[in-house]
């Protein structure tokens, strides 16, 4: 029985540019499991993730194999872990990670980019080094549409002038308010039609991004499992797809 997911994919040649020949597993095949060996088998069941639900414990309880967690990746075409559903001390890490630092808010969208001049330098650039009285810290992003940029670090206060380190020409700009990123808008959603727009409108409320990344996790609670009576024989499908 294939008890591990990537073990049993096959090994090809890949140059690369100094020549060297080096062994690589063949991802590509994967696409042909899911249509041969997956979606023209399987009869799906739906599972709900509570709690604490790693992948191998959810394996071990429906099928007694703790290794067979790789059929929830297959069947649900999750690229990587953060794809399952995160608890919450996971789910604190996630954000912290990807989301680290600060917005810094401006009245308009032209204290961000201005596009009057594409020959000049005249908006702030992403990895540009800014600093204020307080702080100092690198671009992450730069989101006009928002009129903010976000920055790599915290410290950063509002009502202090910032400079860029590059963008010379953008002279000093001083945003109107400072928040910590997790915190900022996501996008704004009217709560009656669901209808989504990245600007103010009247009938519209803010979601923020804590909010959005909250709903998404809650969305990966429910997940396609195999039927534990069917996994036996999509194991050894799998197994005959690869060794193929």
């Amino acid at each position: 029985m294939a008890n591990e997911f990537f073990k049993n994919f096959p090994k090809i040649q890949y140059k690369m540019d100094d020549g060297k020949i080096i062994f690589i597993k063949d991802w590509f095949r994967k696409s042909k499991i899911e249509q041969d060996a997956v979606n023209s088998l399987v009869e799906y069941t739906n599972y709900e993730v509570k709690e604490g639900d790693r992948p191998d414990v959810v394996a071990t309880r429906l099928y007694g194999n703790p290794d067979l967690h790789w059929t929830f990746f297959l069947v649900n075409d999750f690229e990587n872990y953060y794809d399952w559903y995160m608890d919450n001390e996971i789910f604190a890490k996630y954000l912290d990670k990807k989301y680290h630092g600060q917005f810094l808010i401006f009245s308009s969208s032209l204290d961000v980019i201005n596009n009057s001049n594409p020959n000049n330098i005249t908006k702030f650039l992403l990895g540009e080094k800014i600093t204020s009285v307080s702080a100092e810290g690198r671009i992450v992003s730069v989101e006009p549409t928002f009129k903010r940029i976000a920055v790599d670090s915290t410290g950063f206060k509002a009502n202090e002038s910032i400079t860029g380190a590059v963008s010379t020409t953008h002279g000093s700009k001083t945003p109107i308010s400072v928040v910590n990123r997790v915190d900022g808008i996501f996008e704004y959603k009217n709560p009656t039609t669901g209808i989504k727009r990245n600007s103010e409108a009247s009938g519209f409320t803010s979601v923020s991004i804590l909010d959005h990344e909250i709903e998404e996790n809650e969305k990966k609670r429910k997940i396609k499992v195999i039927r534990p009576d069917l996994i036996n024989g999509v194991v050894r499908r799998f197994e005959k797809v690869m060794l193929s």
